[in-house]
């Protein structure tokens, strides 16, 4: 817990620009060349591909600096549900048994809320820098974004000790933004089946061949500490696999949204993170 305040201490006199590797991402200066040029080509990756990886956005030594802050906050975090469906149970009551509505699968994670997660942290400071919302909204299409209103979901930390893991799901964000702090010992892998569903398409059938067992379109991203991960969560199935080894799973979880003011209902952040969020705000 020393070596964590430690690194927290050291985080707070760092500036945002002083974590990110500015030479490689130049998103404090998003109208130069250079960085014209890095989003125009992850730009093109997020819509090909329905992800693109940042790796090294965060120096070495930043992505060890925040991963003690994490350790350091991870005795607050809440397991959370044991169980999942795909679709975190919405609209599972009139399917008939094994449909993907209402298959259920195991999960083994904690999260730390947002409200949280100290606001002179490096983590935080990183989150509300002002240079990330055009950065992030350059990459994605957005024409803006904002940071998440709601007080807990805005800055999440996701920790899976030895046997954590994260069942096959959809998210319901359209772009869900993390960063990788630190890896497990082995294990823990982020599986995901970019553009299985659409708007227009829940291709139950696919699903359901994914929930089976099949891997034919699954892909393995690579995902190391340091690197930043922008992809398609709505759409895209995905998955983390059971971790091994002592060694925490660190991710930082950034919420954004094209419009502001955006709030979860009390009943979602309870189920994330404890009885002690059931009277936050009301979805609006």
């Amino acid at each position: 817990m020393a070596q964590a305040n430690a690194a927290t201490d050291i985080s707070r006199a760092l500036s945002p620009a002083d974590l990110v590797d500015i030479g490689r991402y130049p998103l404090d200066r998003l109208e130069s060349p250079p960085a014209r040029a890095v989003v125009a080509a992850l730009a093109g990756q997020l819509r090909a591909d329905g992800l693109c990886r940042l790796p090294g956005f965060l120096t070495t030594a930043a992505a060890a600096l925040l991963a003690a802050e994490a350790e350091a906050l991870a005795p607050l975090a809440y397991r959370g549900m044991a169980e999942q469906t795909p679709y975190y149970r919405k609209d599972g009551a009139d399917y008939p048994p094994g449909h993907p509505r209402v298959t259920w699968q195991s999960r083994d994670l904690s999260q730390v809320a947002a409200d949280l997660v100290p606001r002179g942290s490096g983590l935080w400071r990183l989150y509300a820098w002002p240079a990330m919302p055009p950065f992030l909204a350059a990459l994605t299409g957005a024409g803006r974004l904002y940071r998440d209103a709601d007080p807990h979901q805005a800055l999440n930390i996701s920790i899976m000790g030895a046997g954590g893991h994260q069942q096959w799901h959809f998210d319901s964000a359209s772009t869900i933004i993390t960063l990788m702090l630190q890896a497990p010992e082995r294990g823990g892998a982020f599986e995901c089946v970019p553009g299985l569903r659409t708007a227009a398409d829940e291709n139950y059938a696919g699903v359901k061949r994914v929930l089976d067992g099949a891997r034919e379109g699954v892909v393995t991203v690579p995902f190391a500490p340091g690197t930043r991960m922008l992809f398609r969560g709505m759409n895209a199935l995905h998955r983390v696999t059971r971790t091994e080894g002592e060694r925490r799973r660190l991710i930082a979880i950034l919420s954004y949204h094209e419009t502001p003011g955006r709030l979860a209902a009390p009943a979602v952040n309870a189920a994330l993170y404890g009885p002690r969020v059931a009277d936050g705000p009301i979805l609006s």
